[in-house]
Formats: C-alpha cells, structure tokens, sequence
C-alpha cells in the first residue's frame, strides 16, 4: 500500500512533527514546499509547479539529487497542490499526507482546503498535518487517535454533509446535519483516546488542534465525572 507525503508551502513545519509522520513510498513537494521538506532533511522524490516560490537552497539541493522535476507555466489553470495531488493520485497511493499549507494568504488557505477535499481522492485516507493543527478528510467512518481534552472540529467540505455521528466527545452527534454555512461542528472536546466519526452523505474536515486542551472542568464533563 503506497503511502505519499505531498509538502505544502506556508507556514514551516518543525522536523520534529514531520519524522512523528513515519516513513513514505513517494514524497511530492509542490514548489516552495520544498523548503519544509529541506528543512527537515526530507528528499523530494518529485517537485512539481511553476516553480517561482522555492528558494535558491531549496532548488540547489534539488539539482543535487535525483528528483524529478515537472515544471508549469505560471499561466496554468490549476494551483502548485492541486497539480501535486494529481502526481499523487497518478501513483495509486493508499494514503496521501499533506503536510504545511497553512497560513500565508486566504485564498491560498480555502484554495488548499479545496485540493485536500477534492473528491478525486476519495477513495484515499487523506489527513493534513501542520504545526499547531492536524486535519483528517472523512468520507464514512474512521476513528481517531487523540487524548482527552483535545480539541477539534468538523468541517463540512464540498457541500453539506449528512448522517455525521461522533462518539467519544463532549458534545456527541447522531445522525447530524453540518451545513456548509452553519457552525454545529465547531470546537468539540474529545472525551477519550479516541473519538469515532461517522459521515453517511459528504464529507466533513475533522480538525484537531494539537497542544490545545479544554479546560478541567469541560474534561470531567465530558467523561460524565
């Protein structure tokens, strides 16, 4: 099963964050986000976009190996991670990790948002793993490794979704509906080492904050002390 870790530019990502990710069959930079993966001493297998971000270090260490480079015209219809992702998809990957990609411009920030819950993988595990945040794409049911107090949320991406349970949290949902432009989803508390979310219809982004706890007293709550 091919596991591929696209990197993201934005805000950096410690090295430390990035090894907690484990090994990849196939690692993809989209432009500058081959300096995260530099940073973090990560050779980029394929570097893809219009190449007019990555700086000068990133893109000698480039040249220094063996990465194939697919270079665009900044005229392209398509963003730097949404061409990565279709590298990614081209691969038959079993998971993709997207890693950075936060922060910097808010149109970069929702575009991200828009590639990472592209229907085009939804036949793959994706998540999106950045410095304070890590975000799991659900389509149907997956479970969730996480401690109690954690903090996260739900996000309906590409339309509404239906039929959203969630077990094992402060706030737990049965056979909910999130709606694109509501709010039911937002800043729940997980209320053991793991939380259990269910999507029937669509699919929602399922944002845990990492190092962000609630507070006592919305723990005990939570775990009904």
């Amino acid at each position: 099963m091919t596991v591929v870790h696209v990197f993201a530019g934005g805000d950096p990502v410690t090295s430390e964050r990035i090894e907690r990710l484990g090994p990849a069959d196939l690692v993809i930079a989209a432009d500058s986000g081959a300096d995260i993966a530099a940073a973090a001493a990560v050779t980029v297998d394929i570097l893809v976009g219009d190449l007019d971000s990555i700086s000068a270090s990133a893109m000698e260490r480039i040249f220094d190996g063996e990465t194939v480079i697919e270079a665009h015209s900044p005229d392209k219809d398509a963003t730097d991670l949404e061409l990565a992702l279709e590298v990614a998809l081209r691969n038959d990957p079993h998971e993709i990790v997207f890693v950075g990609g936060g922060g910097g411009r808010l149109d970069h920030l929702l575009g991200n948002v828009g590639v990472i819950g592209s229907p085009a993988a939804r036949h793959v595990r994706v998540s999106w793993v950045m410095e304070r945040e890590t975000a799991h794409v659900i389509r149907g049911s997956r479970s969730i490794a996480t401690t109690p107090g954690q903090l996260f949320s739900l996000i309906p991406i590409g339309g509404d979704a239906g039929g959203v349970h969630i077990r094992h949290a402060r706030w737990p949902l049965r056979d909910a509906s999130l709606r694109v432009h509501g709010s039911v989803g937002i800043s729940n508390v997980a209320s053991r080492e793991e939380v259990e979310i269910e999507v029937a219809e669509g699919a929602v982004l399922a944002i845990f904050n990492q190092g962000r706890s609630a507070s006592a007293s919305q723990i005990q709550q939570s775990t009904g002390g």
